[in-house]
């Protein structure tokens, strides 16, 4: 984890989420660490990076906020109106770029997993004979 309980309650924007006991924050830790290991197909937990770590606590406290909102009956009404754009806190959601389990439409949040997503490469192997 990247992020702790009380830095959680330190840093969102909503009141709600800050009221939140320590399991209740702690299992929306755990569901968005798993969220950013399924977006990226990579597991962060053991890196030293200390610029991977900082994107990791911002990613982990965006979902966190974003998971329990989505967790509350009201943005799901709010979900199927025909607006293009929701306010989320302090952040801006376009529903016409999240994609359910892959992107959230929140632009900080998706860059922050698009750039950490695995990306296999190809590579050419050659063997040259003498002679």
């Amino acid at each position: 984890m990247f992020i702790t309980s009380s830095e959680i309650r330190d840093l969102t924007s909503f009141e709600e989420v800050r009221e939140l006991s320590d399991t209740d924050i702690k299992r929306y830790i755990e569901r968005a660490d798993a969220w950013i290991r399924r977006a990226t197909s990579r597991d962060f937990s053991e890196t030293e990076n200390t610029f991977i770590q900082a994107d990791m606590r911002t990613a982990t406290l965006l979902l966190v906020e974003y998971i329990w909102y989505w967790d509350n009956p009201e943005p799901k009404e709010e979900a199927m109106s025909h607006d293009e754009i929701i306010r989320l806190g302090s952040f801006t959601v376009h529903k016409e770029s999240a994609r359910s389990g892959e992107l959230t439409g929140m632009d900080e949040l998706d860059f922050i997993l698009k750039t950490y997503r695995y990306k296999p490469t190809v590579g050419l192997f050659q063997v040259l004979r003498k002679g």
